[in-house]
């Protein structure tokens, strides 16, 4: 994400500000692709009731839910990570900058 600079080091916002899209994408799309195999399920449940299976089956999807919300949460926190991480650069960057400025 950093790009050098000429006569020095500079930072990539503009691949900052696409990693956040992509990590807040990411938590957008993550509880639909966590539900692809809920009616299968749910249907195999109810096809093996009164069998142990089924009880093992629906605990093992509910733990599924709630893994997906937890991913989901850690997507959502990096994402709001990586945005800070951009303003944090680009205001030192800023204050550097009027630091090294001759009056």
């Amino acid at each position: 994400m950093s790009t050098p600079a000429p006569g020095g080091f500079g930072v990539n916002h503009a691949a900052l500000d696409k990693a956040h899209a992509t990590l807040t994408n990411l938590a957008h799309d993550c509880p639909g692709a966590g539900a692809v195999a809920d009616d299968a399920t749910g249907t195999a449940v109810t096809g093996l009731k009164g069998w142990g299976s089924s009880g093992a089956l629906k605990d093992s999807l509910d733990e599924w839910h709630q893994q997906v919300k937890a991913l989901t949460g850690r997507l959502n926190a990096n994402a709001t990570a990586m945005q800070g991480t951009g303003a944090n650069y680009l205001s030192a960057n800023q204050s550097v900058a009027q630091s090294l400025q001759v009056p």
